[in-house]
């Protein structure tokens, strides 16, 4: 980007889960109409001006297979509403490395699986790039460390999309919550996702556990909002349902009414089905976060989430099925909804249009993008405005330290010593004890 072409080249690799949803939906919107009406979302309006007139542009979809062809494919979606833009469909293991040799990307959105996003962001930290990746930044706080290092050096954005982070409802109750309810004694968050993404869409569940890939989300939260610090940590998990799929999934065919080859997944899934962990802070705080992805298809939301906060002066929750919105159809059943991650508008001249949570968790990190980029503000004095890579550094901690005690537990409760394994998590460590 330079003073005389405000605009950002914008390459993604992945194609996952939420991409049409969200992901491709957020990039069309901003292709149309810039980054500037996406500002009130995340209480950046006063910017909207100043920016107003720089141009987004996707140049270039990579994912891994080519067999798959799902580059093409998101490459022909975009085509049916920008049919004079070319959008490159790239290929391979290290698709990333072509695309930055070959398209130059100011910025690289990674929406890769979990264990794929160091890679591709210290690339694209070393060609010159800011990045926005997908939840979690990493899986190890050492690879945390270096992307921030890396990230320092280069004098570039890595953003997280923690787009709970932007949710109104829990933005509202976490912002001066302890002025509302006193000392938080514990904070208590659910997360549960149903039971097709670890059987059906993600190829990569063994690669991940529930907590990992949505309990960060709550970890941001707090960590955000409270401004804690993590210092111990207790985790346990069960391994009842997906460890033993080749013999479930007949049976969960059986109380659906379908054939059981029906299932994409019908073999063993060496994954947890939910994960429980407790997070000691440094202030006392205790938070208890369960997550799972075993959650039935025939749960009324698609997902289920909460949050509650316990002060000593009161307590607040946000939880999704209470927010007031629910239907019922014949053939889906009753259902409720979140407008407020992924809203659709269809303007008067026919364009789909997103609004929500979802969506201004991105344009945060484009926003500080073109803040460093074009209004030449200092990286330093944007770190308030999006989910830097320096902030999930203690997220990283708490889910590393999380997957090696439960990992410890499960095989002490099967030895018959209960869960004795927790971990001591400081500025530089983990350290477990678990009695020899």
């Amino acid at each position: 980007m330079t003073e005389n072409n405000r605009s950002l080249n914008v390459a993604i690799i992945g194609g996952g889960m939420f991409f049409d949803d969200i992901i491709g939906q957020t990039f069309k919107d901003l292709m149309r109409g810039g980054v500037a009406g996406a500002l009130n979302s995340i209480g950046m309006s006063h910017l909207a001006s100043a920016v107003a007139d720089v141009k987004i542009h996707v140049s270039a979809i990579g994912t891994r297979s080519e067999t798959s062809g799902t580059a093409g494919r998101i490459a022909d979606w975009f085509a049916k509403d920008f049919s004079d833009c070319q959008i490159a469909a790239c290929y391979g293991e290290e698709v990333w490395k072509d695309i930055l040799a070959s398209h130059r990307p100011d910025v690289l959105f990674v929406a890769t699986p979990d264990h794929v996003h160091t890679q591709p962001i210290l690339d694209a930290l070393d060609a010159g790039c800011d990045v926005i990746t997908e939840k979690p930044l990493c899986l190890t706080t050492a690879e945390a460390d270096q992307i921030v290092a890396k990230a320092k050096e280069a004098d570039r954005i890595v953003a997280v999309d923690m787009h709970k982070r932007f949710d109104p409802f829990v933005r509202e109750m976490m912002l001066n919550a302890r002025q509302k309810y006193g000392a938080i004694n514990r904070v208590r968050a659910v997360l549960e996702e149903p039971l097709e993404v670890s059987t059906e869409i993600f190829a990569w569940a063994e690669q991940s556990n529930p907590f990992t890939y949505v309990g960060c989300h709550w970890l941001d939260v707090v960590h955000h909002y409270l401004q804690v610090k993590p210092r111990a940590v207790f985790a346990s998990g069960q391994k009842n349902l997906l460890l033993h799929w080749d013999e479930h999934h007949v049976e969960v065919a059986r109380r659906r009414g379908v054939e059981a080859s029906s299932f994409k997944r019908q073999h063993a899934i060496n994954t947890w089905d939910s994960v429980d962990v407790a997070v000691t802070y440094d202030d006392g705080m205790r938070g208890d976060y369960n997550n799972n992805w075993i959650n039935p298809a025939e749960f009324e939301g698609a997902v289920n989430q909460e949050i509650e906060l316990y002060g000593i002066y009161g307590r607040g929750i946000v939880d999704q099925q209470d927010r007031g919105y629910r239907e019922a159809i014949i053939g889906d059943g009753s259902r409720t909804r979140n407008p407020s991650f992924g809203g659709r508008i269809h303007h008067h001249g026919g364009h789909l249009e997103l609004f929500g949570y979802g969506k201004a968790s991105i344009a945060s990190g484009l926003l500080a993008v073109i803040r460093r980029r074009l209004l030449r503000e200092s990286i330093a004095d944007l770190d308030a405005t999006y989910p830097t890579a320096a902030s999930q550094r203690d997220v990283v901690q708490v889910i590393e330290a999380a997957a090696i005690v439960a990992e410890k537990n499960y095989e002490q409760l099967q030895a018959g010593r209960g869960t004795p394994a927790t971990a001591i998590l400081d500025d530089s460590e983990i350290r477990v004890v678990e009695p020899s």
